[in-house]
């Protein structure tokens, strides 16, 4: 019992390690963006929440589920932290979802709009981290390939340095299938800068063996349902 004791307050522990700052953490101004290591992005073919469902203080008061696909569905328990920016939240294949999971339990949640698709456009990335990591504007922390295409009107010499030129006026494409940020595209540029349309792309170091995604762990109880 001791020992079983234990490591229900050692997977507690992680999983508040795993939560960068909460919402609750930000103050009122909220002008920090929680960052959160991103295990998952989907395109969500139904998200179907139960009658009464609603998010109270950043947290879902009720199970709901995530259809994926034919095979996947994606369960969140009550009491899960997460966000939901998605206007037409029931109507099928408008939105997206992203989620740090532990094993079989999602620890966090965001469902954003996003239309059926190989990928989904994402917010700027703001610093390549090692390991092929990537943090994005909104503070997720996402996968990148090891060669990320960049789109702009003038060529930047590396991902660093495209960072620093366009900011958060930039935004990100992630692939949904390769599970990996694939390319940045730059924002709009000052008054009189070069028109011509260029791509480039930037080689990064490749993700370390050790660190790569084991399979997202979706429940399929309900698949097809």
């Amino acid at each position: 019992m001791l020992a079983l004791g234990g490591l229900a307050l050692a997977v507690a522990a992680f999983a508040r390690t795993r939560d960068s700052p909460a919402a609750d953490d930000l103050g009122d101004a909220g002008q920090v963006a929680a960052e959160r290591t991103i295990d998952l992005v989907a395109w969500a073919y139904a998200v179907q929440p139960p009658p009464g469902f609603q998010m109270v203080d950043g947290r879902a008061n009720k199970d709901f589920a995530i259809v994926i696909d034919g095979t996947r569905t994606m369960i969140v328990t009550a009491g899960t932290p997460g966000e939901i920016d998605c206007p037409e939240l029931t109507a099928l294949a408008t939105c997206t979802v992203a989620a740090d999971l532990l094993g079989d339990g999602v620890l966090w949640f965001s469902i954003v709009p996003g239309s059926p698709g190989a990928t989904v456009q994402l917010p700027a990335v703001s610093e390549v981290l090692d390991g092929g990591w990537a943090r994005l504007a909104n503070g997720w922390v996402v996968r990148h390939a090891p060669k990320v295409d960049r789109s702009c009107p003038e060529a930047s010499a590396s991902l660093s340095d495209f960072i620093s030129t366009y900011g958060d006026r930039a935004t990100s494409t992630f692939n949904f299938e390769q599970q990996e940020l694939v390319k940045v595209t730059c924002g709009r540029l000052p008054e009189g800068s070069a028109t011509t349309t260029t791509t480039s792309s930037v080689l990064v170091p490749p993700i370390d063996a050790t660190v790569v995604d084991s399979e997202p762990v979706i429940d399929s109880t309900l698949a097809g349902g």
